[in-house]
Parts: structure tokens; sequence; C-alpha cells
């Protein structure tokens, strides 16, 4: 039975990961726009006028595999 706990574990580092990912890591309000950036690297403003910029775009899922915190 032991056979699959390294995929058993990967799948769940996976999704924990993938979870982390979407949640903001913070909320900027300034000069007319507000700015979101998550914990994948996506960074986002969205202007007054109803403009949508994408600043950064978000890491892979291999980069966000090495970077996230091993306590999630």
């Amino acid at each position: 039975m032991t056979q699959y706990t390294d995929a058993v574990e990967y799948q769940r580092r996976k999704m924990a990961v993938e979870s982390w990912a979407g949640q903001i890591e913070y909320i900027l309000g300034q000069k007319g726009y507000i700015e979101k950036a998550y914990n994948s690297g996506l960074v986002t403003r969205e202007f007054r006028d109803g403009t949508f910029v994408i600043v950064s775009e978000e890491k892979t899922l291999s980069q966000l595999l090495l970077e996230a915190p091993n306590t999630i």
C-alpha cells in the first residue's frame, strides 16, 4: 500500500500550492487604480474607467512548487 505514497504526497502538495497561489498577497489603491497581487506572481490593475491590465504574468506550476512555503 505504500507504493503510492510519493504520488499521493505530490498531488496533495500540488493542490495546496494551487489553492495558495490563488490567494491575494496585497491590494493597493492609488492614483485612480486598484492593484491586486496574488501569491502566484500575477499582478493586475483595474482603472477607474473600467480598463483592466495585467502587469505581471503568473508563474508556472513548477516554479510555484519550488517557491511556495513548505508549511502549506
